[in-house]
């Protein structure tokens, strides 16, 4: 990862109460593998990339944090074996029609508790998920209400659409990540 990243994945755990969670790796392996490709991102003049991040005091910690000065982007980590994947109105996981005991609620809850904190930015989250086995998972359908899934081929072309050729940010966000 880039020197421009704040903080350290060194407190992603693996923990059954994580609701979304990597199948066949480490949290810390599957952030680490998105960090990787969130890395040329910190070094874009305006974009600050935190590691690490915790949206409330109780709620396990989340891979990534990208912001400019009017986005800040969730970013998730998981690592799936190949599957359909869906999620239902509740924000439940399934692959292939079965519960697998994960959820993006609680990533969704920090969205909406940080718009309600951070009223002149734009929030949103994003789920990189990795392949883990043989085969691809099949992503579920995007949805304006839920976070955008995707291949990490995607998460270049699609953090710099959504949070860089909008328009060219000058000034940066401060974000404590041990308070999140």
């Amino acid at each position: 990862m880039s020197h421009r990243v704040r903080g350290t994945l060194d407190a992603l755990v693996d923990d059954e109460n994580r609701l979304l969670r990597p199948i066949g790796m480490s949290a810390r392996e599957a952030a680490a593998r998105t960090g990787d490709l969130l890395g040329r991102l910190a070094d874009t003049p305006g974009v600050r990339v935190f590691a690490g991040v915790r949206p409330t005091k109780y709620s396990p910690r989340i891979g990534f944090a990208v912001c400019t000065a009017s986005h800040v982007l969730l970013v998730e980590s998981v690592a799936w074996p190949s599957g359909a994947y869906t999620v239902t109105a509740q924000g439940r996981v399934l692959c292939d029609g079965t519960y697998i005991g994960q959820s993006v609620h609680p990533l969704l809850g920090s969205v909406r508790l940080l718009r309600r904190l951070v009223h002149r930015r734009q929030i949103g989250a994003v789920v990189v998920v990795h392949p883990s086995g043989r085969g691809t998972p099949t992503l579920p359908a995007r949805s304006p209400a839920g976070p955008a899934w995707l291949t990490p081929d995607e998460v270049r072309p699609h953090i710099g659409r959504r949070l860089l050729l909008r328009r060219r940010e000058t000034t940066y966000c401060h974000l404590d990540t041990n308070s999140w």
